[in-house]
């Protein structure tokens, strides 16, 4: 059986290290009419390095644990930032994942 790499939860952003911040996959929701936009970004307030030795090399946004969203990325000329207009209930959580290709998996919840 293959090893499940260890995701880093930050709980509260705001009191996170810079560190924590840089790798955290930041969420705001915007209300639109009947829908809404998810916006998912890495590097909210610290940016994180894009360069060819540290990047972003994707970011994912789950509703209730299922996937709807993934971005791949390559460094230099892509920024980790991406939105996704969506349709869900009250009380759904979304989590979104990005991978740091020295840093590993970093994770952010938020229940609309």
């Amino acid at each position: 059986m293959a090893d499940v790499p260890a995701v880093t939860v930050v709980a509260d952003f705001a009191a996170a290290s810079d560190f924590e911040k840089k790798h955290t996959p930041f969420i705001t929701l915007e209300a639109q009419l009947d829908r809404l936009l998810v916006n998912v970004e890495v590097g909210h307030e610290v940016p994180h390095p894009n360069g060819t030795d540290h990047y972003i090399t994707f970011i994912e946004l789950y509703a209730n644990g299922a996937p709807i969203a993934r971005l791949d990325l390559s460094p230099a000329v892509t920024h980790p930032k991406f939105c996704v207009p969506v349709s869900l209930p009250p009380d759904t959580i979304l989590r979104a994942v990005e991978h740091c290709n020295l840093h590993g998996l970093w994770a952010y919840e938020v229940t609309i």
